[in-house]
């Protein structure tokens, strides 16, 4: 959970100020050569604040040059670029994760006049109004969820598909099954290598069907 949104430096927030003070404003902006020092002051600042971990995914990367990271913003800036800096909008996220998230509608009610600052106006589990933990549950590289911002984040986001690929599914991880024997298999003590071959081995046709 990000508990300290970035205070932007004086010439970032002359900036953010002329942008938000435009009546039209475009998503495009975002890719202007003169936001880029805001691009990297929001990289840096993220990357460091969140201590090198994806705020979807958790997996830590200790890359400081910044190519292996995206700037995050949880609801997209194509869909509503008013909230291209809004601080709480803002984090980062591994290339994989933001890759797949991409343009998803992440608030609850899309017709929201303002940002909202609740965690429950979000499918998404939201990296600064929401504790990870208290919706996804990791071991190594397999994800469960106990929540359905959980589910939406993993499904959405395609957390486990490192597990697919190691596994050898054909199809998106995505049944609620699926879950529920990452659970019990966790509980008893499993280890990632056994859950794989388990799964491996005892997929249950339907539910590859489902998918």
């Amino acid at each position: 959970m990000i508990l300290n949104p970035i205070v932007y430096c004086e010439a970032s927030s002359a900036l953010v100020a002329r942008y938000d003070s435009q009546p039209d404003k475009a998503s495009t902006y975002w890719s202007e050569e003169e936001v880029t020092p805001v691009r990297l002051e929001i990289k840096a600042y993220y990357i460091k604040e969140q201590q090198h971990l994806c705020c979807y995914c958790g997996i830590p990367d200790p890359s400081i040059h910044g190519l292996d990271w995206d700037v995050e913003h949880v609801v997209p800036q194509k869909r509503r670029p008013e909230f291209m800096f809004t601080q709480v909008n803002l984090g980062v996220a591994c290339k994989e994760c933001n890759g797949s998230k991409r343009d998803k509608e992440t608030l609850v009610d899309p017709s929201a006049s303002a940002y909202p600052l609740t965690s429950d106006a979000f499918l998404v589990v939201h990296p600064h109004f929401d504790k990870w933990s208290d919706h996804i549950l990791r071991d190594h590289l397999t994800y469960a969820s106990f929540t359905k911002k959980g589910k939406w984040t993993i499904e959405e986001c395609r957390l486990n598909r490192s597990n697919e690929r190691v596994i050898g599914l054909q199809y998106p991880i995505s049944d609620s099954r699926y879950e529920e024997l990452v659970r019990s298999l966790l509980a008893g003590g499993s280890t990632l290598q056994q859950i794989a071959n388990h799964i491996r081995l005892s997929v249950p046709i339907d539910i590859a069907a489902d998918f």
